[in-house]
């Protein structure tokens, strides 16, 4: 017998009214969108039996978008309205500007929290898109102490952003 992956249940109950909200804006009425919402988790918890998932959230949307998509195929069936292609839209939700704007604050977070030495040489590298010579002729420092500083930044950005990604 599987065991279902620990983390999924509790990381798509948190995201439950994210997932709702994304699919009731492709739909008509609030019954489809709980039917479907609770249909794509149903199936990420089963799939989760099979081992853990990477970010079962993600894998939670794109199983709603399949669903949408499938039901958009069959047509309307007993009183159901079809889903209109034209009501997708390739602008990004509300939730996801949201989620784009809070990831945004992690990374800033993280880069106020570093070393003023390792932020420069990470902001250098990442932004400027500097090799660690220049960095290391800009700053007076060696190509080694660079090539440290920024790998070390990474590590801290990577941190911050799974750290509270696990919250």
């Amino acid at each position: 017998m599987a065991v279902q992956d620990p983390g999924a249940g509790g990381v798509l109950a948190k995201n439950a009214p994210r997932l709702r909200a994304f699919v009731r804006s492709r739909v008509r009425n609030d019954a489809d969108a709980d039917d479907i919402s609770q249909e794509a988790y149903a199936r990420v918890l089963a799939r989760s039996r099979g081992g853990p998932l990477g970010d079962p959230v993600a894998y939670a949307f794109r199983v709603a978008l399949n669903l949408l998509s499938d039901r958009g195929r069959s047509g309307a069936r007993g009183g159901e309205e079809e889903i209109a292609d034209d009501m997708a839209s390739a602008d990004p939700s509300p939730f996801e500007v949201l989620d784009m704007k809070q990831r945004a604050e992690l990374y800033a977070r993280a880069l106020r929290a570093m070393p003023r030495l390792r932020r420069e040489v990470f902001i250098l590298r990442q932004s400027a898109e500097l090799g660690y010579v220049q960095i290391a002729d800009r700053l007076g420092i060696s190509v080694e102490a660079a090539q440290k500083h920024f790998s070390r930044a990474v590590i801290d950005v990577r941190r911050a952003m799974d750290t509270e990604r696990d919250l």
